[in-house]
């Protein structure tokens, strides 16, 4: 047995094997799996704008108009107005300065934090940050600090270290605004007021709540904060259909970016397409406002119902609403469960998150209906129930 297929293994054994499945056709509200017709539960198609018509004109228009792609990073010659358009567009939904495209929240996430932690020094990043910051920070020489979920008591005990070892580096927190596996908000009230007290640079990535809380950060900025040292990264892949992503920021850092982040530097630049679709996917978000008012009173009225069932959905208060499972095999025999009861929810398991939590992560959207909510509900429900009396045979 070769290297590979031993680790292939291990997994299996551990039931982390992961395959890709191949759809029959673009997934939407719903989607073809294996001849089977299912509602979507994994999209993060937030306000249903993939398929939004003007949403796809534009995109379609921009590719017969300029091209399928770009030609080049946006350093040697692959710059188009069209680039700016959009940064000037971010720029006005998070005046913090400037704003920079990047391909993906993954690379910008990589680029961003490798290219500022040595000129700020120690990186204090939330234990449930997404995996592109764990990588960011892999490569990092200095040290870092991860500090519990949401825990500002840790955090500013992890500061006042950093201030009485006499390191004049302001240093860099790292928190998601919403997290996106367990689908609650970062405390950024209790942020801002720790940077005003230690004077950090926060990085925020609001990577799940773009377009879906725009009064989430706008808020909390609006308070007084030190907005010269705050960044924020968001993405068009998510509630606005598309695809890239963006940091906004003050602008010597954003200027800075262009000449450190790697991931920028060395990517060829966003097509055209793209581009013209999230332009059109922002305007159409601010045009219909009852998207994100949909998408708010159906989070609501799942999770109520969740927990009324019994579910663990842990400490969810947005539309991501996972259904804690426990092990990686029983969040297997739901997901499966559910399939075969016309539901796409694949299981999300360790490492994604912690060992002994895996889950069914419900992402809904604008699109689904209340009655199609109770439905899952029972579906899951029974899924659960018979699970339990399985085991109980066992």
């Amino acid at each position: 047995m070769n290297p590979f297929e031993k680790a292939l293994d291990h997994l299996s054994a551990a039931e982390r094997l992961r395959s890709l499945s191949e759809l029959e056709g673009l997934p939407g509200k719903f989607l073809q799996r294996e001849g089977r017709r299912c509602l979507n539960l994994s999209s993060n198609n937030y306000l249903g704008l993939a398929e939004h018509p003007e949403v796809k004109q534009a995109g379609a228009q921009a590719v017969l108009r300029l091209g399928a792609g770009a030609g080049g990073s946006r350093l040697l010659g692959g710059g188009l107005p069209l680039h700016r358009e959009l940064e000037r567009a971010v720029e006005r939904m998070r005046p913090l300065g400037k704003a920079l495209l990047f391909n993906t929240g993954f690379m910008a996430n990589l680029g961003v934090i490798q290219a500022l932690a040595p000129m700020l020094g120690p990186v204090f990043s939330d234990k449930l940050n997404h995996a592109s910051v764990a990588e960011a920070l892999r490569a990092f020489p200095r040290a870092f600090h991860r500090y519990r979920h949401r825990d500002m008591a840790q955090l500013q005990s992890l500061l006042e270290g950093h201030r009485e070892s006499g390191d004049a580096h302001p240093g860099l927190v790292c928190s998601e605004t919403l997290f996106s596996m367990d689908g609650d908000f970062a405390p950024l009230r209790e942020l801002l007021a720790l940077q005003a007290r230690f004077g950090f640079y926060l990085y925020l990535d609001e990577a799940h709540s773009t377009g879906c809380y725009p009064e989430l950060v706008s808020q909390a900025l609006a308070e007084g904060a030190e907005t010269g040292r705050i960044l924020i990264m968001g993405t068009f892949g998510k509630a606005y259909g598309g695809f890239g992503a963006y940091v906004a920021g003050p602008i010597p850092v954003i200027d800075y970016l262009v000449n450190t982040a790697r991931s920028f530097i060395f990517s060829t630049a966003l097509p055209p397409t793209v581009i013209a679709s999230a332009l059109a996917a922002l305007r159409v978000a601010d045009a219909e406002p009852w998207r994100r008012e949909k998408l708010a009173e159906n989070a609501a009225f799942a999770r109520e119902l969740f927990r009324k069932r019994g579910f663990d959905i842990g400490e969810s208060e947005s539309h991501i609403v996972p259904v804690l499972a426990g092990s990686n095999r029983a969040a297997v025999r739901l997901s499966t469960a559910m399939f075969h009861a016309g539901y796409h929810a694949p299981p999300v398991r360790h490492p994604t998150v912690p060992e002994g939590r895996a889950r069914l992560r419900i992402n809904l959207t604008c699109e689904i209906d209340p009655a199609e909510i109770k439905a899952l509900a029972d579906e899951i429900s029974s899924a659960l129930d018979e699970s339990a009396n399985e085991a109980g045979d066992g």
